[in-house]
């Protein structure tokens, strides 16, 4: 943190016009690129929570081809789906399988589509041929509860229900198993604590496939339209707030320059993501707000420097730029050590965290990146600007009374 303390004074605002022309000149571009007035025909990745569909994400044993998956999915009636390959771990193909809702398409529509799915890829099974005992990585949780129920291994005593609440704990540690291997390829992966009774049972009637469902998600198209307007409304409620208060809080120069940044935040993540063919999920939202909150607290901390060296008597007579300049030099270093905190958590999220994750992680990482630069570049030089073209009585007080 040593390093921080002296650093050295930085003339900020003499490129902030070329700053200004860079950012608004990339996110013309991205923008441009994106092509938003086509609406369903825009370089948009929408999630199946705005769309509807199915959303499954399944994992092989051994090296499987994307093309492969793509062709059992066609000869096995599933016409339009879209496939993604992931490397996740080394001997495990990992893959996501998409397919958007038709209009119209009711609950029952969906789970016929799911199980023609899971049809399609248990297909690919290569076990299946010789043994054809149910798979123990694809078996459903409500199928192996009725089953111990019916059989009773365990001799549980009591009714139906007595015995569904003796077996389901250990369905669920049996599915958690499952999903740590993903898939399992040995007996001996179940849980350790398993009854003897329960393992036999498991060995008689399952196989252990080379597949693997880690996600099963559908979505109705009523309910994703339902999805996209909360989504929406949340984050126009949050900038609303976010704007009311920097306005009431500060002078009209401070409550422009904070929305500038603000918009200019949002937009730059919001076309960088695109670019990038990232996709929009509701969890991805949610990280657009933690960017819309970290922007506005660095360029708060920026203003309230900026207000509090307004008043001192050294700084009643000099120009806005040099006030402005010291304020931002003043904070530089808490700006970098914060900065560089979330950064590196953000990174981290995005490198290791995995498939499920680096969607989630891009928006806070890229905004971290532009909430910094945006109080220094974007926001500071809106207030110097407002101040020389719009400032009238609004000008701060040490311009026009000596000390």
């Amino acid at each position: 943190m040593k390093v921080f303390e002296h650093l050295p004074h930085i003339d900020f605002m003499k490129y902030k016009g070329i700053a200004l022309a860079i950012s608004w000149g990339l996110i013309l571009a991205c923008f441009l690129w994106i092509h938003p007035w086509k609406g369903a025909d825009a370089h948009v990745k929408l999630g199946m929570q705005f769309t509807g569909g199915i959303d499954m994400m399944v994992a092989f044993k051994g090296d499987v081809h994307q093309d492969k998956l793509r062709e059992a999915l066609r000869e096995g009636g599933v016409q339009d789906a879209g496939v993604v390959a992931y490397t996740d771990k080394p001997g495990t193909s990992v893959f996501s399988i998409k397919v958007k809702a038709k209009k119209g398409q009711d609950e029952k529509d969906s789970s016929a589509q799911i199980k023609q799915i899971t049809d399609a890829l248990k297909g690919m099974d290569a076990t299946a041929a010789s043994d054809h005992r149910a798979d123990l990585n694809t078996e459903s949780v409500g199928v192996m509860v009725d089953t111990w129920v019916k059989t009773n291994p365990l001799g549980v005593q009591g009714d139906e229900t007595d015995r569904t609440k003796a077996y389901e704990p250990w369905v669920d540690k049996i599915t958690k198993a499952r999903e740590k291997f993903s898939p399992m390829t040995s007996y001996s992966q179940l849980p350790a604590d398993l009854p003897a009774q329960l393992r036999a049972s498991i060995e008689k009637d399952y196989r252990l496939g080379t597949l693997s469902i880690l996600k099963n998600e559908s979505f109705s198209p009523s309910i994703s339209g339902e999805w996209t307007w909360k989504t929406l409304k949340a984050v126009f409620w949050a900038m609303g707030a976010i704007l009311v208060y920097v306005i009431f809080r500060f002078t009209v120069s401070f409550s422009v320059g904070g929305i500038v940044a603000l918009i200019h935040d949002i937009l730059m993540a919001l076309g960088l993501f695109v670019l990038f063919g990232f996709e929009f999920s509701v969890p991805v939202v949610a990280s657009f707000l933690i960017l819309m909150g970290y922007s506005m607290a660095d360029t708060i901390v920026v203003f309230d420097r900026i207000r509090e060296n307004s008043h001192k008597p050294e700084y009643r007579r000099v120009d806005i730029t040099k006030l402005v300049n010291d304020s931002i030099n003043q904070t530089l270093s808490r700006t970098i050590l914060t900065s560089l905190s979330v950064l590196f958590v953000a990174f981290c999220l995005f490198v290791w965290g995995g498939h499920a994750l680096r969607d989630l992680s891009f928006p806070i990482f890229v905004g971290v990146i532009t909430g910094t630069y945006s109080s220094i570049f974007i926001a500071s030089p809106v207030v110097v600007y407002w101040d020389h073209w719009f400032g009238g009585k609004d000008k701060f007080k040490q311009h026009s009374h000596p000390h």
